[in-house]
């Protein structure tokens, strides 16, 4: 994850927002057994490695960055490293999920094949993040929008991309919903602690004191 230096440096804040999230319709998308290995890739404060604890045998938080996962709960397994080379050997995990992360990293079509690499048979691999908007010109514009915000950014995904990035490694889509995120500019800027010039050059390229993005999760089986 490229810019996560920027994660190293708002770990607290970063945090303190993800606790407050329910991961509970998340943790019944993974359709956890108790005998499971969960693996979260790009997996910040490890809270979903969290929440799926109780209901697998083994939860690992795998991130870039060590001050985001010293905030993972007790029990939660921590693993630094790159998201393009997991060091995790073939089909050890029977569910994989990576949430709100892909665009954060440079190569999604390279962790995407690990994350299938890791996927034991039967196993789910369950994916969210915001979704590119269908017009390239508005979805570049946005895009740069991210880049100024936090330079780690790499590309929001269309709509069907993870789902074709997927399909050669023998991964089928089992199902997906989408649906609209509603945020406050002001917070959404000021998560990244930046300086005052960028915060105002984000404020007016967003044009609103309120935006929408498309929100996507998708599971695939093995």
């Amino acid at each position: 994850m490229s810019g996560h230096s920027r994660f190293d440096r708002t770990a607290q804040r970063y945090a303190d927002e993800a606790r407050k999230r329910d991961y509970s319709e998340l943790v019944s998308w993974c359709v956890p057994e108790p005998g499971d290995a969960a693996l979260d890739v790009a997996a910040g404060p490890g809270f979903l490695s969290g929440a799926l604890l109780p209901h697998v045998a083994r939860a690992v938080a795998f991130d870039e960055s060590g001050a985001l996962l010293a905030h993972a709960p007790e029990g939660v397994e921590q693993v630094t490293g790159d998201a393009d080379a997991l060091p995790f050997e073939d089909e050890l995990f029977d569910i994989v999920t990576c949430v709100h992360s892909l665009h954060h990293l440079p190569h999604p079509e390279t962790a995407l094949g690990e994350m299938a690499r890791v996927l034991a048979p039967g196993g789910r691999l369950v994916v969210q993040d915001y979704l590119a908007d269908p017009d390239p010109e508005q979805a570049a514009e946005w895009d740069e929008i991210e880049r100024l915000r936090d330079p780690g950014h790499g590309r929001l995904l269309r709509r069907g991309e993870v789902a074709g990035l997927v399909a050669p490694r023998g991964l089928s889509q089992d199902d997906e919903t989408e649906w609209t995120s509603d945020w406050d500019a002001g917070r959404w800027i000021s998560m990244v602690e930046p300086d005052e010039q960028t915060a105002a050059r984000l404020l007016e390229m967003i044009g609103s004191d309120r935006f929408q993005l498309i929100d996507w999760r998708g599971r695939f089986k093995r």
